[in-house]
């Protein structure tokens, strides 16, 4: 499990530890202690400082694509076309919110090559503020009941709070007895957030692949909404078209999503709000 925290925000470190808190809660001290992981954010508006953040994001791309080829796929290009001083070219990039969505494209890319590094077969990943009641859908104490129970061909589990979409896949209960509804996600949505969600090891397989041909995309809508649902490639996993009718027959990406009816997540009077 990776928690991904700004390094020198005091709000992302007091939603962590009410985040740590409740893990042990549920799952023991000794469990949190070996298996999670409190995993840096990108600030891409402090470049050159900390660039070696994105580089490890990167790093599977930098392996195949020279950086004047990365300066054609979208969204990695800003690492690709920055100034001889190392800042982003793009003062637009610099500023709130782009700034935001693209440091947390490659924090999340950053986890995805630590997961793939580390040969997990199943990763869980969390940002700082997922226990807010605006997003968690499930309480903490099922998720290694959802790993347990995830579908052998998923890529990509949400643990986030959404509108029940899909086709209802299983379901199942925590070790509190609290039901779980598992939905297989292939309604078109417009849902975002990337808060609180499972990956499996060929999620990262898929991603490189796509990233290295195509580039990336804000990236919490770019996988719930597009990835996910849109029948947008072909038997092989090579794109079409992201438009209805464009000639693709088939997701790129196998994707559920978990709800747990009536439940809302409980925080302190000093969990700073999202």
């Amino acid at each position: 499990m990776y928690v991904v925290a700004m390094e020198k925000s005091e709000n992302d470190a007091r939603r962590t530890a009410e985040l740590l808190e409740r893990l042990v809660r549920f799952h023991g001290a000794d469990a949190v202690r070996d298996l999670v992981h409190i995993t840096p954010g990108v600030d891409v508006t402090a470049w050159p400082k900390k660039i070696e953040l994105a580089e490890y994001a990167l790093k599977s791309v930098l392996s195949v694509r020279s950086e004047k080829q990365m300066a054609g796929l979208p969204w990695i290009e800003t690492y690709a076309s920055r100034g001889k001083d190392g800042r982003l070219r793009d003062p637009n990039a610099r500023r709130f919110p782009l700034s935001h969505h693209i440091g947390c494209l490659f924090a999340h890319m950053h986890d995805w090559q630590m997961s793939f590094d580390a040969r997990y077969e199943n990763t869980v990943i969390f940002e700082a503020d997922a226990t807010d009641p605006s997003l968690l859908g499930m309480e903490l104490s099922g998720v290694q009941t959802v790993v347990d129970h995830a579908p052998e061909d998923y890529d990509l589990i949400f643990l986030t709070a959404r509108k029940p979409e899909g086709k209802l896949a299983k379901t199942f209960k925590d070790p509190l007895g609290n039901e779980l509804k598992m939905y297989h996600l292939t309604d078109l949505n417009e849902e975002a957030g990337l808060s609180s969600y499972i990956v499996s090891s060929r999620f990262f397989k898929k991603m490189r692949r796509y990233i290295v041909d195509h580039g990336a995309d804000m990236v919490d809508a770019w996988l719930s909404a597009k990835l996910c649902v849109k029948p947008a490639f072909d038997a092989k996993g090579k794109f079409v078209a992201w438009e209805e009718n464009g000639g693709g027959e088939y997701r790129y990406l196998s994707c559920y999503s978990v709800k747990q009816d009536g439940f809302r997540s409980v925080v302190s009077d000093d969990f700073p709000k999202t």
